[in-house]
């Protein structure tokens, strides 16, 4: 290499360097500890088997085989006139929307991504619909989080109810993001493949995606296990644990946190499932820091709306913490601080950079 070229290999050399020594530390850690890996990765194969597949597979291949086959298109006729007017977007988007409040977190993300890649709907329609199209199932909020984790099912349908009335005011609010308004307007064409190859076609894709799910909860079921080696306060740990992972995130914050904080973690989603719907929103071409301050914005919503319907419906739930913390005060919700969160990620969306590609 010659003297510039060496100087400028040097430079990106350098810039990996911190990249390097996490990558060797981690490596170091799981040699060193391996037992403790081993009991991550079970615990992920656990939550898939018990938990993920059962609950996300038949809606991955659903929500598929509604593109494939085009039902997406004829479904989007009875739901054009609601969406346009909620949501500025075409009827075909409003499949996905329904899927994503029925099916789970990957699923409507997935299922808009192939909407697009199918020329269903416009790149703008895609990018905003990557913004509210991320909410927790009924099965997973209701059953998992309320009856499992809380002892109160009553519990899990009023923050189910609070996620999705914070989703659709997301949605809404996505209206005034600066889109194309030519493409947003642009009635889909309805195309279809035959049955057989739908269905086929619906059923790879379906399991691709499964797959990657799967992948992403085994890996970040095995690095919540060495949470506890850092050695932080419990509540640092709790937080830590929330923000990385919502499945282990609320099964320790039940009894700590209250309805309302609770409801913000699962409107946050978790690293772990940003991840898993990573490749989709890098397909519709989503601004990352309009995604994050989207989840912000959802946690807070959900947090609110679930405080005051807390109020109209009290609701006891077991007060038995699953964690280790023993300071619940602080985690208490307080419509202050979720106002202020709600705040501030409108006013980085504001923030960002007018010359980047906008949704």
């Amino acid at each position: 290499l010659r003297g510039d070229d060496m100087r400028e290999y040097l430079k990106k050399a350098l810039r990996r360097l911190p990249l390097l020594a996490a990558t060797l530390s981690a490596a170091a850690l799981i040699v060193a500890m391996p037992s403790v890996s081993a009991a991550g990765v079970k615990k992920g194969l656990l939550i898939c088997a018990s938990s993920a597949v059962p609950s996300l597979y038949p809606f991955c291949v659903l929500s598929a085989f509604f593109v494939r086959s085009g039902l997406c298109g004829y479904l989007g006729k009875f739901l054009e006139k609601p969406v346009r007017v909620l949501f500025a977007l075409p009827g075909s988007a409003g499949a996905a929307a329904c899927m994503s409040f029925v099916a789970g977190y990957p699923v409507g993300v997935g299922m808009t991504a192939a909407l697009f890649s199918d020329g269903r709907i416009s790149q703008s329609d895609a990018q905003r619909m990557t913004l509210f199209c991320v909410n927790a199932g009924p099965a997973f909020v209701i059953g998992g989080v309320g009856a499992g984790m809380l002892g109160s099912v009553r519990a899990g349908v009023t923050i189910f109810v609070s996620l999705t009335l914070a989703s659709l005011t997301l949605g809404v609010l996505t209206r005034f993001i600066p889109h194309n308004e030519t493409d947003a307007h642009a009635a889909p064409a309805i195309s279809s493949l035959p049955l057989s190859r739908a269905l086929t076609e619906a059923v790879a894709d379906g399991t691709k995606n499964m797959i990657s799910i799967c992948a992403w909860i085994v890996m970040f079921a095995c690095a919540a296990q060495y949470i506890p080696l850092l050695r932080l306060p419990d509540w640092a740990s709790l937080l830590l644990g929330c923000t990385l992972e919502v499945t282990g995130g609320c099964a320790s914050a039940a009894g700590v946190f209250n309805i309302p904080a609770i409801a913000a973690v699962l409107g946050w989603g978790g690293v772990s499932v940003h991840c898993q719907i990573m490749r989709h929103i890098k397909t519709c071409g989503t601004p990352l820091p309009y995604f994050f301050c989207a989840r912000l914005v959802c946690a807070a919503l959900a947090a609110l709306f679930c405080e005051g319907l807390l109020r109209l419906f009290p609701c006891p739930v077991n007060t038995v913490s699953l964690g280790s913390v023993g300071a619940p005060q602080m985690f208490s919700f307080s419509a202050p601080a979720a106002f202020a969160m709600l705040l501030s990620g409108a006013m980085l969306i504001l923030e960002l950079d007018t010359n980047e590609k906008k949704c």
